[in-house]
Parts: structure tokens; C-alpha cells; sequence
């Protein structure tokens, strides 16, 4: 698969983003992708044996601009089958062309107000919420994330998918054992508590605040010298160590020579060295807030980060005692062993193989004619039963009252969307239908495939007609036989019959919405092993009673006149009341859903 992926900022390597960011590349290279990354100067070198498009790094102000209005031009986006934005709560882009995934790491910001200055604080709840929510689908890293994006920057729970980090286990190293307390970040105040842990230090009973060192590894950060100042000016600041920047090939040993792992962080999207740490076997005490409440629950002791007593509390708890040390230890080692990068690339590229969007309740398939037919495919290779619908925007209309109906579309194995009303719903909500993916422009594509089809509907003329047009085709299908959908010349039992004798790989039913969606439910465990496919009025063109609009009217998505035009009588209701109606429920949808 051709991935294009977005992998500013890179901040020189030196950030959970970045980490993120190089895991990622290298688990989709593992699987085989053929991937382009768009990458800044600081980039450049790391990700050198991949195809690139180079930025120049500027200044945070330019690179922020450049990126959302400037290089969406430069990219020819046919070249791609969808692209991945792998930090869209730094940098994302002005438009979309092709099915793109924002991955969203936290929004730190509103829960740590100082964190940045009024720009960026703009631009992160102003600008950004504005164009992620025009991505396809939205990525959270946790359960967290996922919680702040529906509250603060509004987007829908339904396009908001949790795929958490992976993290890669630090080596296992021979080293001794010394009386230290591990805590690895970048030295930013107030956001990763820093402060907070030293005075909880200066808490601990004397016997252990001689017996032990803080480690602090991590480069500088906004705020760094508040942390200094108090460190130097305090009484145990003989066992405080900052050892600046270190390279992830160095931070097995320190993992393995210490005693206990603590992560006060105010708030933290992910949190990867509680992963590592307790993959090395240390027992971990955390924040109960955040991503890192969600990773450490169960496996590893949790404390308030804005009490100082809570934090030297949940420190002492450990250090005194070894046999609860050795329980979180163990408990910690399972809780690691969730997590790979190879698991969140896989569940990344799944999001785009998904590509849905839900409308009043009824999720439908937002891909290309091409993928849909590889998903029918791929069921009738399965030789079970499943159920397939087309729906436009008066099968939506239905779904709207009719919850009986919305629970049979529910649970189809695949619903795509027909017509220019299913694509502007979720236009509306701020999706992107690639292809117009019909049951009559499908029929021809399913006629050229090694595959037994049975046709169930219409009239016993049209039924026929539609049978004899279709095995006219000539094509690798065969078309084993025929019934009308209103069981004139054959009972419903005999059709049974008949199909359980013949057994074919699919059967078309055109009984009409939502009778058709409903038979099929009803019958799906007596048909043997086939893909019931609900197909409207397939078998009306198929057999030539009403003809098809010319192909220039099917481009342009107003085919519906032409159907319009032909059966004024008949459609009336359906077009002119119908798709004001269904625009109206959408925005009345929308509107709900914000709330």
C-alpha cells in the first residue's frame, strides 16, 4: 500500500512525538508499505533510505502556516492510497484530497494553561480543531485524548478512533542494582511536575531520602531553570541527578540499576517510559490523571500529581516494602506486554480499510468502487453467510424511523453508500465519499467474477428478462437461476429450496426498501453459505424496463433527475420531499451530535 506520511516535527528526535513518529515509519516499512514521508531538515537524515519531500525547518510560526496552505500544493496526491498526518496536534493541512488519518497525541494545553504562549495557545484551540475535523478519521492515542477531543475541540465520537502507542522494550542488561528513583522526561515546567517530585522527595522519611537518588534524564524544556534553582537551593540536592539529553541506546542500564520508576506528570498523552520501565521489571508509581491513570490502573501505584503528600506517600509505599515492589513488578510486565508498535501500525492501516462514516446511526463503507468489490470478494471467499445493503439518502430517511430497520443495516458485514445523498451527508459532517459504489454499476464488475449468482425480485418478467440480459454477458460468472420477489410463480419456501440446492456464491435481492433488508435478515441462516446482497431496483435496469441515465448525468451525480423524469409519480415523494428532508435531518444531526 502507497502511504504518504507526514512526519513534522520531528524536533530533532528528542520527543515523545518523534519517537512516535520513527516507530511508526519503521513498523509500516516492516510490513511491507511503500512509504513517502514529508519531513523538515531535522528529519531528513533519519528517514534518508525513504522516498521524501523536504521542508526547509523554519521558525514554529512559518512551519505552522507552511504546512497547512503551502505543501498540500506541492503534493500529487494521486500518487497515494491515503496519508497519515503522525502529530496533527502540531501541524495539519488546509485540505484533504485523499482518505487522510490525524493522529491527535493529547491536548496538554488545556489542562496546563502556561504551557505555550498566546499564538500557539491560539492556534491549538482556534486554527487546529478547525482543520482536524476535515480529516476522514481522527486518531487518539488514548482513551484520554479521546475524551478531550469530543469535550474541547467538538468532534463527533464516531470519527474518533483509539489506537494506542506501542513502545519497544528497553534490552535486558547485566547491571547492579542501586538505591535510585528513575524519572525519564524532558525538564518543562509545570507540565511534567518536576517541581512537585523534588519537594515530594524532601518528604520522604530521612533513612530514604539518604538511602536514595533521584535520576531526572531529559533536555531542557520551557521552564527548565525554575526546576534548577529549586534543585540547587534544597537540602537533599546532593541526591538529585540531571543528566541531561540521553540516547535510548543508554537508558536499558539505567532502567535495569534502579529500584522504582515514578511518572508525576501533570498530564501526559501517552506516557511510553511507564511501558518501558515496567517492561524492565521496575515497579512503577504514576499520575492517576491523564493517559497515564489509563496505563498504570492496576499495575502500578497511582497518586495525585498536585499533592505533594500523595506523591512521597505513593514513593515511600514502595521503597519499604520489597514484596509489594516484586507484586507491581510482575503486574507491570503483563501490562507491557499490550503494547507493540507493530499492533498500532496494523490497527492504523485497518482505520483506512474500514473508511466509514455514520449517519443517523447506520455507519456505511466511504471508499472506492475498487475496495467495496475486494470486500464482496473477500466475503464470498469466506463461504459463510453475510449480509451486504446499498443505501442513499432515502434508505437513510427510513433509518431514521424505522430503528428495526437501522438494526438490520447494523449489522451487515458491509453497507455502502449509493447515490449524491449519501455522499453529501457525510460531507456534511465532515467526510469524504471517494466513489459513488451502486448496486447497478457493480452488477457488471460481479458478472466478470468466477462466481454463482442467483437472482431474487421484481416481477416473474422482469426476473427473467434480468436473468437471460445477465448470462448475455458473457461474462465468468454463472447466473444459476431467477424468482420473483413476490413469490407468484414460486412460494418463498420453494425459492428455499431452490437455493439451498443450488448454492450459489451470491444472491441479488431486489425487493425493494426496506422489505428486502428484512427478508434478508430473516432468511440469512437457511441460505447456504452466500452473500445476500440487497440491491433495490437492480434487476429493473438489468432487464432493460427502465433505462439508465446517460453516463454524462451519472458523473455529474444527478442521475436522480433522470430517475426523476421517468417516474415522476412514483419518485416524487421520494426526491423532491425526501432529499430536503434528509439535508434537514443531517444538520438537525449535526447540530445533536455537537451538543
Amino acid at each position: 500500500m502507497k502511504i504518504l506520511l507526514s512526519a513534522i516535527p520531528f524536533d530533532n528526535g528528542k520527543s515523545g512525538i518523534s519517537v512516535y513518529i520513527r516507530e511508526v515509519v519503521h513498523a509500516l516499512e516492516q510490513a511491507g508499505h511503500d512509504l513517502t514521508l514529508i519531513v523538515e531538515d531535522d528529519g531528513a537524515k533519519e528517514f534518508e533510505r525513504f522516498d521524501l519531500i523536504r521542508i526547509k525547518k523554519r521558525r514554529a510560526v512559518f512551519s505552522m502556516l507552511y504546512s497547512l496552505f503551502i505543501l498540500p500544493l506541492r503534493i500529487n496526491w494521486k500518487k497515494y492510497d491515503f496519508c497519515m498526518l503522525l502529530a496533527a496536534n502540531r501541524r495539519v493541512f488546509c485540505r484533504y484530497p485523499i482518505f487522510t488519518i490525524a493522529v491527535v497525541h493529547d491536548l496538554s494545553q488545556y489542562h496546563v494553561p502556561v504551557k505555550y504562549d498566546r499564538f500557539r495557545m491560539f492556534y491549538i484551540q482556534k486554527i487546529l480543531p478547525h482543520f482536524v475535523r476535515k480529516a476522514q478519521k481522527i486518531v487518539a492515542i488514548s482513551e484520554s485524548t479521546r475524551k478531550d477531543l469530543m469535550q474541547y475541540w467538538h468532534i463527533p465520537e464516531e470519527k474518533i478512533s483509539v489506537v494506542y502507542n506501542g513502545f519497544t522494550p528497553p534490552e535486558k542488561v547485566a547491571a547492579e542494582k542501586k538505591k535510585q528513583i528513575l524519572y525519564i522526561s524532558r525538564i518543562e515546567h509545570p507540565g511534567k511536575n518536576h517541581l512537585n517530585l523534588l519537594k515530594a522527595f524532601e518528604h520522604l522519611p530521612e533513612e530514604l531520602r539518604k538511602e536514595y537518588t533521584l535520576v531526572m534524564p531529559g533536555a531542557s524544556w520551557n521552564g527548565a531553570e525554575v526546576v534548577w534553582d529549586y534543585a540547587k537551593n534544597s537540602p537533599c540536592a546532593e541526591q538529585f541527578q540531571f543528566t541531561g539529553f540521553l540516547e535510548w541506546n543508554k537508558l536499558p542500564a539505567l532502567y535495569a540499576e534502579s529500584t522504582m520508576y515514578i511518572f508525576p506528570s501533570r498530564f501526559e498523552g501517552f506516557g511510553l517510559s511507564l511501558l518501558e520501565a515496567m517492561a524492565a521489571g521496575l515497579p512503577c508509581a504514576c499520575s492517576n490523571n491523564s493517559s497515564l491513570g489509563e496505563l498504570g490502573n492496576g499495575a502500578a501505584e497511582l497518586f495525585e500529581p498536585d499533592s505533594v503528600a500523595s506523591i512521597s506517600e505513593a514513593m515511600k509505599k514502595i521503597l519499604s516494602d520489597p514484596a509489594y515492589q516484586r507484586e507491581l513488578a510482575a503486574k507491570g510486565k503483563v501490562r507491557a506486554a499490550q503494547f507493540s508498535w507493530k499492533k498500532t501500525a496494523e490497527e492504523l492501516v485497518k482505520i483506512y480499510n474500514r473508511k466509514t462514516v455514520t449517519v443517523f446511526g447506520v455507519p456505511y463503507f466511504t471508499g472506492t468502487m475498487e475496495e467495496a468489490l475486494a470486500q464482496v470478494e473477500s466475503l464470498v471467499k469466506s463461504k459463510q453467510n453475510h449480509h451486504v445493503a446499498f443505501i442513499n439518502a432515502h434508505c437513510l430517511n427510513i433509518a431514521y424511523k424505522d430503528e428495526a430497520y437501522k438494526q438490520v443495516l447494523n449489522c451487515c458485514q458491509a453497507v455502502f453508500a449509493d447515490g449524491i445523498g449519501a455522499k453529501l451527508g457525510a460531507k456534511m459532517l465532515g467526510y469524504r465519499v471517494e466513489e459513488n459504489v451502486n448496486g447497478t454499476d457493480m452488477f457488471p464488475l460481479l458478472a466478470q467474477k468466477p462466481c454463482r449468482i442467483y437472482l431474487l425480485g421484481g416481477s416473474p418478467e422482469v426476473a427473467k428478462k434480468a436473468l437471460a440480459n445477465a448470462r448475455a454477458l458473457k461474462g465468468k460468472a454463472d447466473f444459476t437461476g431467477c424468482a420473483d420477489g413476490f413469490c407468484k410463480e414460486k412460494s418463498e419456501e420453494d425459492v428455499l429450496k431452490e437455493l439451498q440446492s443450488q448454492k450459489p456464491d451470491i444472491v441479488l435481492v431486489a425487493m425493494g426498501v426496506p422489505r428486502q433488508e428484512m427478508w434478508i435478515r430473516e432468511h440469512l441462516n437457511e441460505l447456504p453459505g452466500c452473500v445476500a446482497i440487497g440491491v433495490g431496483g437492480l434487476l429493473d435496469f438489468v432487464s432493460g424496463r427502465i433505462p439508465r441515465a446517460p453516463i454524462w448525468m451519472r458523473k455529474c451525480n444527478m442521475e436522480w433527475c433522470y430517475r426523476l423524469y421517468n417516474e415522476p409519480v412514483r419518485l416524487f415523494k421520494r426526491y423532491i420531499i425526501g432529499n430536503p428532508l434528509f439535508v434537514a435531518r443531517v444538520l438537525l444531526y449535526k447540530l445533536r451530535r455537537k451538543k
